[in-house]
C-alpha cells in the first residue's frame, strides 16, 4: 500500500472512532427515539457475545421445570 492511502485509511479510522464519542456524549440529550435506538444497537453490537450456555440434563431441564411449574 501507498503512504497517502495508509493515511486517508487512518483519517476514516479516527473519524470513524470521534463520531462515535459523540453519538455517545449526545445520547442523553438527543429527543429522537429512534436515533436514541440506533445508537443503542450500535453500541451493543460492538459488544462480546456471551458464551453459549451448556446443554442441561435431563435432570436438570426436569428440576427446572419443577421450578416453573411451582412458581419459583
Amino acid at each position: 500500500m501507498d503512504l497517502p492511502k495508509m493515511l486517508v485509511m487512518k483519517d476514516e479510522v479516527w473519524a470513524k472512532e470521534l463520531l462515535m464519542q459523540i453519538d455517545i456524549v449526545s445520547f442523553p440529550h438527543m429527543l429522537d427515539k429512534k436515533a436514541r435506538e440506533k445508537i443503542m444497537k450500535r453500541i451493543t453490537d460492538m459488544l462480546p457475545k456471551l458464551p453459549a450456555e451448556p446443554p442441561k440434563s435431563a435432570e436438570e431441564q426436569y428440576q427446572a421445570q419443577l421450578a416453573r411449574m411451582r412458581g419459583r
